[in-house]
């Protein structure tokens, strides 16, 4: 088990540097100047010059990553271009939304969907089953951003029950923060489940194929029964790590409903530094956000390893 701990740690650092490295040389050699967008109507060649020596941009590719990542490495993202506050104050200002809207939108989305995957696997043949499987067919079709908008269009202008945008803290005013996720969640949610309903009733039908289940139906044991005691167990190991899988297809939904609900999260930051040209923000959340996809697939490992022992002695 330590072996395989220790494994998976050396291969999430690998990862942070690879990103890291990517994050960098990517922002680095995008078309366009940070001092120039930084002067605006001010600049002129000899300022754009002054600046760009300041900010340290007229120094060799390499020797400005390895000062960037020295800095990183000690907990220092740097300093934003553009409103001159430190990286690391604005990602910890940014995230409280990000885990909130991530952490209630995966909820929903498991609840809903590993149940709907297990009953659509042991009554595939149901009449109802197929017009459900064509609604989350539907479902995966269907851009994220569309379902937000027409939540938007039904809830908050027609019906006029819920705000069409913004964010309140917890701690401010738990039955306004209520009020202000619920659309938001609610789209990320609609945007995970359908992926994750055709994945548990494809595992499941696989696993009531199997020998076993055959065996505790022939002992007389009910649909129910099968389903909790044998199919949902064994489903459970490999959803998982599906689940896992689909951390970036979470994050990159949770930046779309950022911008159309118009939460102030770790989305909208890396978007409003890309359309600024903010390369410290860019890479400090870019990095951010690897390090926490790489976490929780650290912890969806342990949790797999745990639930099958056989996963220790590889």
């Amino acid at each position: 088990m330590a072996i395989y701990l220790v494994g998976r740690v050396l291969g999430g650092l690998v990862t942070l540097f690879c990103v890291s490295a990517l994050a960098f040389f990517a922002t680095a050699l995008a078309p366009g100047n940070p001092a120039a967008v930084l002067l605006g109507n001010l600049a002129t060649p000899e300022r754009i010059a002054a600046v760009t020596h300041e900010m340290g941009l007229d120094q060799p590719l390499p020797v400005r990553y390895a000062i960037w990542l020295r800095h990183t490495v000690t907990g220092n993202l740097g300093t934003s271009n553009l409103s001159f506050k430190p990286v690391n104050d604005l990602i910890l200002a940014a995230l409280p939304p990000t885990l909130e809207l991530a952490i209630l939108s995966l909820l929903l989305a498991v609840v809903v969907a590993i149940p709907m995957g297990l009953v659509l696997a042991q009554g595939r043949d149901r009449w109802w089953a197929r017009p459900l499987s064509g609604l989350v067919t539907l479902g995966i079709s269907v851009p994220g951003f569309w379902v937000g908008l027409l939540l938007i269009v039904l809830f908050s202008v027609t019906f006029k029950l819920l705000p069409s945008g913004g964010y309140i803290a917890p701690a401010r005013s738990l039955s306004g923060n209520a009020r202000a996720m619920v659309l938001p969640v609610l789209t990320l949610a609609i945007y995970l489940i359908p992926a994750l309903v055709r994945f548990v009733r494809v595992t499941a039908a696989t696993v009531l194929r199997e020998d076993y289940v055959d065996t505790a139906r022939a002992k007389g044991v009910g649909n129910a029964g099968v389903l909790l005691r044998h199919v949902a167990p064994n489903t459970l190991i490999t959803t998982i790590t599906y689940i896992g899988l689909q951390l970036g297809v979470l994050i990159s939904g949770a930046i779309v409903v950022e911008i159309i609900f118009s939460i102030p999260g770790l989305g909208r930051l890396g978007m409003n530094a890309v359309l600024n040209r903010d390369y410290p923000v860019i890479q400090g959340v870019v990095l951010v956000a690897a390090a926490g996809y790489v976490i929780v697939n650290l912890a969806i490992d342990l949790a797999y390893s745990m639930i099958d022992p056989r996963i220790r002695t590889r």
